[in-house]
């Protein structure tokens, strides 16, 4: 995911928090080497962010949207349902190794923020319902696309997907290998395969 140049000091904060909070980490990363390195003075982040979580809150909102657009742009360069339904494999190991398997920005954070409720973890599990509804709409997809998968549920089958997709990212991660996300669309495979 390619940065977008930015120029207002709001725009500049929230660039240096995308680079640092998923490079570094969360908490591994202060407000000062934020303000710095965004170069902008402590009153006009403040101006902005009243606080870390705040800074947060926007990171992961557009951490969402560019993820997203990368996501769904990647699945939809597939033309046949069942290719663009068995795509978030591929897209999942060119994401991987151009991230050297740092892994989900959202996962990450989330392990960082123990507190459920807080206002950032509400933005992780907004970003994963929103991965689950694509996949979920990717197997409705291929349900309607032919006679062989019309008996499948799609919601069912879609929240297996999301499942067994977030543990490859998760192992890939931890392995810093590619070889759960093969399991994986095996397993996707299989599921797809037994329930003709």
């Amino acid at each position: 995911m390619k940065a977008i140049k930015k120029d207002s000091p709001k725009e500049r904060i929230i660039e240096v928090a995308h680079d640092l909070f998923y490079t570094q980490g969360y908490l591994a990363t202060g407000i000062n080497q934020v303000i710095k390195e965004a170069k902008v003075s402590k009153a006009s982040f403040y101006d902005h962010f009243p606080s870390k979580e705040a800074l947060c809150v926007a990171y992961l909102q557009e951490r969402h949207n560019r993820w997203n657009q990368w996501f769904k742009d990647y699945i939809n360069s597939y033309k046949e349902p069942y290719p663009r339904f068995i795509a978030p494999f591929g897209f999942l190991k060119k994401w991987m190794d151009d991230s050297s398997y740092r892994g989900c920005a959202f996962l990450n954070i989330a392990s960082e923020i123990p507190d459920i409720n807080s206002n950032i973890r509400k933005e992780v599990k907004y970003h994963k319902e929103g991965l689950r509804t694509i996949l979920k709409e990717g197997a409705k997809d291929l349900k309607k696309s032919g006679p062989e998968y019309a008996h499948l549920d799609g919601d069912c089958i879609g929240d297996i997907y999301y499942v067994i997709l977030e543990g490859a990212i998760t192992a890939a991660q931890n392995f810093g290998e590619p070889w759960p996300i093969d399991q994986a669309r095996n397993a996707i495979e299989q599921l797809i395969s037994a329930a003709h």
